[in-house]
């Protein structure tokens, strides 16, 4: 449920929808989807199957065609803004990917067929892939499918050119893999922030505050752990938490003081086990 590649060439489909849905965290496997949309390795998925399928994650896909590449990037852009992710027909209408921020003139699209799947493209990169030319009438189009919720999401993700230049990094590959567990521990102990969230501060000024002493209690009763190891992932809970803007109230810091030492001890305890105390 986090990014990685598609591991058969025909799941495009499912794979670009369940990014969609990250987007606006709602985390489903494209095991599940696929399912739900009826793709199979002989026609692969239409985009009747995502309809489908995304009405069961109460969302809708919103149909765009233009003739022209500029003025299907600019509703393109339109709904990306508006903070729905879009998935488009690419590759002469072979494979499905999906974009989901415009920044700087640079567009952020998930592409499920590459090894790296978080790319960035320009406008003109994405206009000669996007483009699909009949090839009886030679008639142009650009087609592509806006998701939208029909619920309130908790929170949207805020994927800026350097947060996808920083998952797209090798040494980051571990935390693109595990997202969605990264996601799903941190809003048990994090809220989305909203216009009337008050009293509240950013997850990245609760570490600032405490990260330094969670670090050193975990080192200290575990014993084998570097602080630089915890730190390490600490900092990538700061990353999707920033990515998703998740604030702590501030009466329940004890708790998430409490959380955050607990998640770092059950990974200590996991990867380098422990002795059996107490009896």
């Amino acid at each position: 449920m986090s990014f990685y590649p598609q591991p058969n060439k025909y799941q495009c489909g499912p794979f670009a929808l369940k990014y969609a849905l990250v987007m606006l965290g709602v985390f489903a496997s494209e095991k599940s989807i696929a399912r739900k949309a009826g793709s199979s390795w002989w026609h692969g998925t239409d985009e009747i199957g995502l309809s489908v399928a995304a009405k069961y994650y109460d969302c809708r896909l919103k149909y765009f065609r233009r003739e022209i590449g500029e003025d299907a990037i600019k509703v393109l852009i339109q709904h990306l803004k508006r903070g729905y992710p879009c998935i488009l027909s690419v590759d002469k209408w072979g494979h499905w990917i999906t974009v989901i921020n415009w920044q700087q003139g640079k567009f952020i699209f998930i592409d499920s067929s590459k090894p790296k799947v978080i790319n960035i493209y320009s406008a003109k990169q994405l206009i000669s892939r996007w483009k699909y030319i009949d090839p009886d009438d030679e008639f142009k189009s650009f087609d592509g499918y806006a998701l939208i919720p029909n619920f309130k999401p908790r929170t949207r993700a805020r994927f800026t050119l350097a947060k996808a230049r920083y998952v797209m990094q090798k040494k980051n590959s571990d935390l693109a893999k595990h997202w969605d567990t990264y996601f799903n521990d941190l809003i048990s102990i994090c809220k989305p922030r909203t216009a009337t969230s008050i009293h509240t501060i950013s997850f990245g000024e609760f570490l600032r505050r405490y990260e330094k002493m969670i670090i050193e209690e975990v080192v200290y009763w575990h014993g084998i752990p570097s602080s630089s190891e915890l730190r390490k992932i600490v900092d990538k809970m700061k990353f999707i938490a920033d990515v998703y803007n998740l604030i702590i109230y501030i009466d329940e810091h004890k708790k998430a003081l409490v959380d955050i030492t607990s998640l770092l001890m059950m990974y200590a305890c996991g990867k380098y086990g422990m002795e059996k105390i107490y009896g």
